[in-house]
């Protein structure tokens, strides 16, 4: 289950990768900066999330959690 986690939040980074590189490349009559702005800054963000969800699925992934086939339910402290 943690791993269709995984998938889910790489094909929701991804989407947001295209959505950014849309606003940055749509050709625009009047230079509009802040679309341009909101583009980068979405482009950014969506690499460094998509850097960070590698990053623990890889730690996960060395630690066995890929291997359950269940979500273990978090258990407040």
């Amino acid at each position: 289950m943690l791993m269709f986690t995984a998938a889910i939040a790489y094909l929701m980074e991804l989407a947001l990768i295209a959505g950014g590189l849309l606003l940055l490349g749509k050709p625009n009559k009047s230079e509009n900066k802040f679309q341009k702005l909101a583009g980068l800054i979405l482009l950014i963000g969506a690499v460094l999330a998509l850097l960070c969800t590698s990053y623990f699925s890889m730690k996960y992934m060395a630690q066995g959690g890929f291997d359950q086939a269940l979500l273990l339910p978090l258990t407040l402290v």
